[in-house]
């Protein structure tokens, strides 16, 4: 069964779904993508103003919530325009992009802890194969994946598993010391996700996890934990901000982070966001389309 959503907003899924913040969507076939989102198998793509999507149930508020379609995105627009020329200029350029927000906060964990020094064709692959190797299995229309495996279930699988992924750089070890502070009780991701727990409690609380250090932190604070102030900084963000320091030696780390978050303001992740985009599109330009 088809279903339809309605957007009356500016909406473009190709965009939204080009991999750099949920790595789990891919082509499928013709104009559909295929991707797993929080245990379900969804086939969709965008006609016009109309999202459409097949999954075995109604999934509208999940998608809602994900794509944050409720915000107003037209006040985010207007207050970190109003702070900067160049995002002003970045607003109008990509009038469509979006922050994500992704519902399971341990997947987005286990991603970005595997995204260091890794490109996204790498950590999509590292996902799916984890997913493959622990999940369980889903099936749409003919096509068969896998849900991402639970804290749980990766505990209770051991290290092993993982470690024969080959994920590189002690990967394995850093993903399963995060499933083991969870079943503790020393780290809640949905807790952490909760208006009242501020931006900087949630990322001490994730950079108490081996493997997790600022970028991964920020990175998870703004995708997962609706920390829309977190400002990951990777080598294209450092790039993009280098002409904002000019006359000055450019601060690193935390100084870097603390300056953008006081001069973009809360939507300060809406603003990385633009800036990755636009340093990421020079680095790596597309070809033209056919």
């Amino acid at each position: 069964m088809t279903r339809q959503l309605i957007i009356d907003k500016p909406f473009d899924l190709d965009a939204i779904l080009d991999g750099t913040q949920d790595f789990r969507w891919c082509p499928w076939k013709d104009d559909w993508y295929s991707g797993v989102l929080n245990g379900n198998l969804i086939h969709i793509r965008q006609v016009g103003s109309v999202v459409e999507y097949r999954a075995e149930s109604d999934l509208h508020a999940l998608l809602r919530s994900y794509f944050r379609l409720d915000d107003d995105i037209y006040a985010i627009r207007a207050d970190i325009s109003a702070r900067d020329k160049k995002i002003a200029k970045l607003v109008e350029k990509y009038p469509h992009l979006r922050v994500l927000r992704q519902p399971d906060p341990w997947e987005c964990t286990v991603a970005y802890i595997c995204s260091a020094a890794n490109n996204v064709s790498r950590i999509r692959t590292i996902v799916e194969s984890v997913a493959d190797t622990l999940g369980h299995l889903v099936e749409l229309e003919g096509e068969v994946r896998h849900t991402f495996p639970t804290p749980d279930m990766m505990l209770e699988a051991g290290v092993r598993p993982l470690a024969e992924l080959g994920l590189g750089m002690d990967r394995h070890s850093k993903i399963i010391a995060a499933a083991e502070r969870i079943r503790d009780g020393k780290l809640d991701l949905h807790y952490l996700s909760q208006p009242q727990v501020c931006y900087a409690e949630a990322k001490r609380r994730l950079m108490g996890c081996y493997g997790i250090g600022d970028k991964v932190a920020d990175c998870i604070s703004l995708f997962a934990l609706d920390k829309m102030e977190a400002f990951p900084v990777d080598r294209w963000v450092e790039r993009a901000m280098a002409g904002y320091f000019l006359c000055q030696e450019q601060p690193t780390g935390d100084e870097l982070v603390m300056w953008a978050q006081d001069y973009f303001g809360k939507y300060a992740g809406y603003a990385n966001q633009l800036l990755f985009h636009e340093q990421r599109g020079v680095d790596n330009p597309r070809p033209p389309k056919p």
